[in-house]
């Protein structure tokens, strides 16, 4: 079984689409930088990945990891009602950054199929009524669907190059788990790199690097990521001031706070209240 640390396990929902598709094709080939879940959720429709052409039915999964090429066709008179998720920052133990072990995009849920395309209703009803904490009920759905998926495959064959990392990498990766496991329970305190390459026995550039490689960005900029979206979270859910959010999420300039949240986001702070 793949492990996942459950105190670092916060996946980014990048999008979260009820849509259906009557157009003969919908768009050409196309991969993405990070995850796709597609679940057909009423009719019919054909997909190509892997120089293959597959007809998918109400119930079918595809989950696509980051770079593979893929594209949806709808012959004359075929509709598909789907649901796509879009996901990033998904660290699962002993597999690259952003990526699933399943060397087949079309997913074999086995017994967790009835269960899975439940939530994946409940995830489209959800996300469509707009309820208050929608998001929030929506990321707590999200999670368990991940988790049947995980349930359902199994290790694939070691020497895979897609599912295994060597053992060196995999000692950088168990290095960038304990890195932001400490900036999602600290996020809140002084953090330097220093601090952390101290915490970690490492210099501060070798961990900037190795951080970089897995994540994509810096320790700093994904702590500034961490503070930004519990901030996002309070000005959404509670009557605090933009100030006493900034202090709150570790930011005792409140107009930097402001400046760094909306570089982010692209709005100021007092204005995500107003639009939702």
């Amino acid at each position: 079984m793949y492990h996942i640390h459950s105190n670092i396990f916060n996946p980014e929902i990048i999008y979260v689409v009820d849509f259906w598709n009557k157009k003969k094709n919908l768009r050409g080939y196309h991969h993405h930088d990070f995850i796709e879940i597609s679940i057909v959720l009423e009719g019919t429709v054909d997909y190509e990945f892997n120089e293959t052409r597959t007809r998918l039915y109400t119930g079918d999964t595809l989950l696509f990891n980051p770079g593979l090429p893929h594209t949806e066709i709808h012959p004359a008179g075929m509709e598909s009602h789907e649901l796509h998720i879009g996901l990033s920052n998904i660290l699962i133990e002993g597999l690259p950054f952003n990526t699933f072990p399943n060397e087949d995009p079309l997913l074999n849920l086995g017994i967790y199929q009835e269960v899975f395309f439940k939530k994946a209703w409940q995830l489209t009803h959800e996300f469509n009524s707009h309820n208050i904490h929608h998001d929030l009920m929506g990321k707590g759905i999200i999670l368990e669907m991940l988790a049947l998926i995980l349930r359902s495959l199994t290790p694939s064959d070691p020497n895979n190059s897609l599912s295994v990392i060597s053992e060196k990498d995999k000692q950088k990766q168990t290095l960038v788990n304990h890195t932001i496991y400490y900036l999602e329970n600290h996020h809140q305190e002084d953090i330097t790199l220093e601090m952390l390459a101290d915490m970690l026995y490492i210099s501060p550039a070798q961990l900037s690097k190795v951080f970089r490689k897995i994540t994509g960005r810096s320790p700093i900029k994904y702590l500034i990521e961490i503070r930004l979206k519990h901030a996002y979270e309070l000005l959404l859910h509670t009557n605090l001031t933009v100030k006493e959010i900034a202090e709150k999420v570790g930011y005792h300039d409140p107009f930097y706070f402001s400046k760094l949240f909306k570089k982010h986001y692209g709005l100021a702070p007092s204005n995500v209240r107003k639009r939702n």
